[in-house]
């Protein structure tokens, strides 16, 4: 019996301990679910620890038996992420929990599996990272001249994440950084210009002669 499978993609920055959401200190993951071949047609995911006082709880869309999106959760030890998935009339078809401990950087790939609570398939879960790329990595500009970055996001698998991602920049004085990635000159020197999703970043480093 073919399996259905699910991907989670788990991005880890530089955390801390609240519920609030910091995108520059805490864990972004991209969730992707194939529920084909079951009778799941909702994912909801939840997160528990000893420091989070109240659990989180996100519902990940679905779309053509695919669940697919990004949640954001405070990085740090013990953390219980339990999946549960549940059919049209919203009973639970499928369960699934881990622990982990969630640090800075990238943290090597888990499986779980959603084991079927009606007779149903299992589901297989993966957890693993997502990561921001921005180009050109070197850029050159003059002052009073402009640029443009792009940054690409990808999940563990190499798949592209739709998202917005903010840009900031190290030294207004050398050079400043618009919404959409657009860099201006200002003064000799280098600086870095961060592009963030929701606790991944990237960077590129900008000569300004």
């Amino acid at each position: 019996m073919t399996r259905a499978l699910a991907v989670l993609a788990l991005a880890l920055t530089v955390s801390r301990c609240g519920p609030a959401l910091d995108p520059l200190s805490d864990a972004a993951i991209t969730i992707h679910a194939d529920l084909a071949g079951t009778t799941a047609a909702m994912v909801v995911v939840e997160v528990t620890a000893p420091d989070i006082t109240t659990p989180l709880v996100f519902n990940i869309p679905v779309d053509s038996g695919v669940a697919s999106g990004t949640i954001t959760i405070p990085a740090g030890s013990n953390r219980t992420i339990t999946i549960h998935a549940y059919d049209v009339n919203s009973v639970e078809t499928h369960r699934g929990s881990t622990t982990v401990s969630i640090v800075p950087g990238t943290n090597p790939a888990l499986s779980m599996v959603l084991t079927p609570l009606n007779g149903d398939q299992p589901i297989t879960a993966t957890i693993g990272h997502i990561t921001v790329a921005v180009t050109p990595a070197t850029p050159t500009v003059s002052r009073g001249a402009t640029t443009a970055l792009a940054a690409t996001i990808t999940d563990s698998n190499g798949n592209r994440v739709t998202g917005t991602v903010s840009w900031a920049t190290r030294n207004p004085g050398v050079a400043t950084v618009s919404t959409t990635g657009v860099v201006t000159g200002v003064g000799a020197g280098q600086t870095t210009i961060v592009a963030t999703y929701q606790g991944a970043a990237g960077s590129a480093t900008v000569t300004v002669p």
